[in-house]
């Protein structure tokens, strides 16, 4: 079970250039192509410190990709254009 800290999981939301919404109780992230089409948008608590694999596999479900390239974008290793052509199918 993967874990990644709340930090290194808005830089991977940092990398997909999301809008940062933090009025709620959660900040939430919208995800926007290059022509502003919406894509998808997750959550993430004020107060988050590690996200789990649980955690992980609905924020992934929530921007409409897979969780193994959500982990490869957290990871460094994917970016927004594997983003975009995944979440557009």
């Amino acid at each position: 079970m993967a874990v990644f800290k709340a930090t290194k999981v808005k830089e991977g939301l940092d990398k997909l250039e999301a809008d940062e919404d933090g009025s709620r109780p959660h900040i939430t992230y919208r995800v926007y192509d290059d022509s502003g089409v919406f894509l998808g948008e997750t959550y993430i608590s004020h107060s988050a410190k590690d996200i789990d694999d649980n955690l992980l596999s609905l924020m992934a479900r929530q921007l409409k990709i897979t969780l193994p390239l959500w982990k490869g974008i957290i990871g460094c290793t994917k970016g927004r254009l594997e983003y975009i052509s995944m979440a557009k199918r």
